[in-house]
Order: structure tokens, then C-alpha cells, then sequence
């Protein structure tokens, strides 16, 4: 017993005596250590439990780095579209720890919409914004309930801001989303995540495979005719996070109001 008390104390002494950097890295492998050995261990849990545990986790509630992927510029992006127009509602697919959600919350001041397909997320999303009376959770398929939605009445009239990021694995709903968005609402300004950014390839984005790259020639562009397509202006290098890309559709009726945005540009515009 005193040889192992030894050891646990020589092995204490060198941590704390370890240079800054190394000490950083023995952190951060202990951390990944952990978390590999509880989602062993939740893993087969009935989703409503395991998402219940995961709320005692406060890293979970920063998830990716914090709102969109922890992207300071992306933020940025929102916080624009949301001044140059009063939308009346916020939808979002993906919600995921519901960290973009507050976010989103926080920014528009208006009723925010928002699916999420996997039950453990839900489970710790619903609970987790259920402090936010302006948000409701809906659990589900992101093309069933964007359809709900758009058959509630006066919905398709009103101004909105949509997030499309229920992308993941094997099932890429984003077209089907599109479509039917561009086809219930004029006044519709949509965000995607993990999108190609053309000319910056540093920033990330989704390739599942043929005909499967979140990229311009992937979009619907018969239903999005007329529709204008952005980018972000800050180039990759001076973003934050995760440094995915984006993209933000906007139909005609609300052109005008997004063209002079300083945080976003053409395509045709030099980055």
C-alpha cells in the first residue's frame, strides 16, 4: 500500500511540475479519456435516461465550441440578418444540445420552431430549453414537420429566418427542405451549415458521396429560381470554431434588404 501511495504522489508531483504545454496535453487526454469511457457507458441507456445524465454535464451546453459551431463571424451573420429584418419567426432543423437555439433565442426575440430527430438530443434539448418560453421543440423528421408548419395558418405570410442542419450520415433531407420552403414561403432567408464555400477552402463542409456535396450544384435550383445565394465575407482564416462553411439563400422579396449586409457577399464579389 505505501509503495502505491508512492506512486499516486510521484505521479502527482509530476503533473504539477510539468511544463505548462505538457500539462495542457495530459488534460486534454484525460478528458478524451473520460469522455470515451461515458459514452461507453450511456451508450445503451433508453435515450430519455441517457439524455437526462447528459444534462448534468455543463460542457454539453457549449457543444461545438458554443452557437454555430463556435464561428464568431457566422454569429456575426445572424446578428445582421436579424437587424436588417424584423423576421416573425426562426425555424430551425438540427437542433442537436439546443446551444445555436438559445442563440438564435437571444438574437431574433421571436417564436423559434425548432425539430430534432435523434431521441437522445431531444430528450436533452427539450429539457434544456424548456426555460424558453419562446421555443418550442418538436421531435421528428425535418421534412414532416417544416410541412406542418407550412399548413399552419398565416405561417407562410410571415418572415422567417430558417437554419437547415439536420444533415448527418446517410440521410440528407437538405433538398426536400428547399423545396419545400421555396415553395410556402416569399419571405423566407435560409442558413445552411457545412456548405462549400467555393474560392475559401478553409472552411469545412459535408461530401456524402456522389451527388451528395453540400454545394452550390447540389440545390434545388428550379424551385430557388430567382432565389440569390451569399457566402460569408470574412475569409476562413479570420473565422473562429470550427470553421465550417455556409451559405445564406435569400428569395426576391427580401433581396434588397440583405444586399448591403457587410458580413455576407456574392459569389461574384471578391472574398
Amino acid at each position: 500500500m505505501n509503495i502505491a501511495r508512492r506512486g499516486a504522489r510521484r505521479l502527482r508531483d509530476d503533473v504539477l511540475t510539468t511544463a505548462p504545454a505538457r500539462r495542457k496535453c495530459s488534460v486534454q487526454l484525460v478528458n478524451r479519456l473520460f469522455d470515451s469511457a461515458y459514452s461507453k457507458a450511456t451508450k445503451f441507456l433508453p435515450p430519455d435516461l441517457a439524455g437526462r445524465i447528459d444534462l448534468l454535464r455543463p460542457s454539453f451546453r457549449g457543444s461545438w465550441g458554443g452557437p454555430l459551431n463556435g464561428q464568431r463571424r457566422r454569429c456575426d451573420i445572424v446578428r445582421d440578418l436579424a437587424r436588417a429584418i424584423s423576421f416573425d419567426r426562426a425555424i430551425e432543423t438540427g437542433t442537436y444540445r439546443g446551444t445555436s437555439t438559445e442563440f438564435f433565442s437571444a438574437v431574433m426575440g421571436t417564436p423559434i420552431e425548432t425539430v430534432e430527430a435523434n431521441p437522445r438530443f431531444l430528450a436533452y434539448s427539450s429539457r434544456r430549453l424548456a426555460i424558453l418560453p419562446n421555443v418550442h421543440v418538436e421531435p421528428g423528421d425535418s421534412r414532416p414537420f417544416l410541412q406542418k408548419l407550412a399548413k399552419c395558418p398565416g405561417t407562410t405570410n410571415e418572415s422567417v429566418f430558417v437554419y437547415l442542419d439536420a444533415h448527418w450520415e446517410g440521410d440528407l433531407p437538405l433538398a426536400e427542405e428547399l423545396q419545400i420552403i421555396a415553395r410556402s414561403w416569399t419571405q423566407a432567408v435560409v442558413m445552411i451549415d457545412d456548405f462549400q464555400v467555393p474560392d475559401d477552402d478553409g472552411y469545412g463542409f459535408d461530401d456524402y458521396g456522389a451527388g451528395k456535396k453540400l454545394s452550390e450544384s447540389y440545390l434545388p435550383t428550379v424551385d430557388l429560381a430567382g432565389w440569390q445565394l451569399f457566402y460569408p465575407k470574412a475569409h476562413s482564416s479570420d473565422e473562429t470554431g470550427a470553421r465550417r462553411g455556409c451559405c445564406v439563400l435569400v428569395p426576391p422579396a427580401l433581396f434588397a434588404h440583405v444586399r448591403g449586409i457587410a458580413s455576407l457577399r456574392l459569389i461574384s464579389e471578391s472574398a
